[in-house]
């Protein structure tokens, strides 16, 4: 039984039209090994060593160290999902996967996959927190946790995604020099837009864990010189300025909504008069009519950080309350339910 309502066949489909079927069974059983499958492919190598050729699954076991039978099964289910094809006793890693899951191809996302095994741990508290309100604290780890690594280059792999899509959304004022990018992570936003902009120059201010990676992937685009790292706290510590430009990319559902009106309200102190402030986020629809992945994410941030997904109108109160200008939205393509908004100082 699938974990969709896509029947498999008719008798299937039956099942599932008279509620026979008990999807909650497979929704609970299959959801583990579908994410875990995935994780595993990258984490002991499978598609980094398909990516090269095709190989059995007893070449593949002895080039990677792994016990027969289990690279065997492993495989079968992998390409259950079809990022394998099997061709004789030989597998191959299928051409839609191998721009996903190559780690040569510049849109490899194999990172944002390891680092969902940590999402394990965290999922396994679930209860707790939901008994409790005490979330998971996910930004607490020491500057050389490997956590780090994991985190920040799986969110500049998605974030190369999208960042010239929105770097061509965020309208900064004529001839501008100055960016500040908090929370900036990985520093890949500011990359872009100071591509854009040849006087450009950006900080980007982050916690140290954070800054060390972001540092690194800065480097390796060669942008050293125009975006530079500042260790801080946005709530607390000098943001600097004045700035021609904000960004605040995929941080405010991980704040509080008194947090959030406090870090706009010093983001416009740090603008110039006529500055501008991008923020970059997921969103609630106005109305909820049934759960979409805004509803799973909001769960997902309540576990990590107490919070959850906002409302664009949550937004636009934060923003008028710190006095910015009536925010203009923009629908980034690349990644589905992603939206850049901009307001004035």
């Amino acid at each position: 039984m699938r974990l969709t309502a896509r029947p498999e066949n008719p008798s299937e489909a039956v099942a599932l039209a008279f509620n026979l079927g008990p999807v909650p069974v497979a929704q609970a059983m299959f959801g583990m090994p579908i994410s875990r499958v995935v994780i595993a492919g990258v984490r002991l190598g499978i598609f980094q060593r398909l990516a090269k050729g095709p190989a059995t699954s007893g070449e593949i076991a002895t080039e990677l160290g792994l016990h027969a039978e289990g690279a065997d099964e492993l495989l079968r289910a992998i390409a259950v999902f079809r990022f394998l094809k099997r061709s004789g006793d030989r597998y191959v890693l299928a051409r839609r996967a191998r721009r996903w899951l190559d780690p040569a191809s510049n849109l490899y996302v194999g990172s944002f996959i390891e680092h969902c095994a940590d999402y394990w741990e965290w999922w396994a508290k679930l209860e707790a927190v939901v008994r409790t309100g005490n979330a998971v604290e996910i930004h607490a780890a020491g500057p050389e946790d490997s956590h780090w690594r994991r985190y920040i280059r799986g969110q500049f792999e998605l974030a190369r995604l999208s960042a010239g899509e929105v770097a061509r959304a965020v309208r900064l004022p004529p001839r501008s020099t100055s960016l500040v990018d908090v929370a900036g992570g990985h520093g890949w936003f500011s990359v872009e837009l100071c591509r854009r902009h040849p006087d450009l120059r950006a900080t980007v201010i982050d916690l140290p864990g954070s800054v060390t990676i972001g540092r690194e992937i800065v480097a390796e685009a060669g942008m050293s010189d125009r975006v530079e790292f500042v260790e801080g706290d946005l709530l607390s510590d000098d943001l600097g300025g004045p700035y021609d430009g904000a960004l605040c990319f995929n941080i405010i559902h991980h704040l509080a909504p008194a947090q959030n009106t406090e870090l706009f309200r010093r983001l416009h102190n740090a603008l110039r008069p006529g500055g501008t402030v991008a923020v970059l986020d997921l969103f609630r629809p106005p109305r909820e009519r049934r759960m979409n992945t805004s509803s799973l994410l909001g769960l997902f941030f309540f576990l990590t950080s107490g919070t959850s997904t906002y409302r664009p109108d949550d937004l636009r109160r934060w923003l008028r309350d710190s006095g910015f200008s009536q925010p203009k939205g923009r629908r980034i393509k690349r990644i589905p339910g992603q939206t850049v908004y901009t307001a004035s100082r």
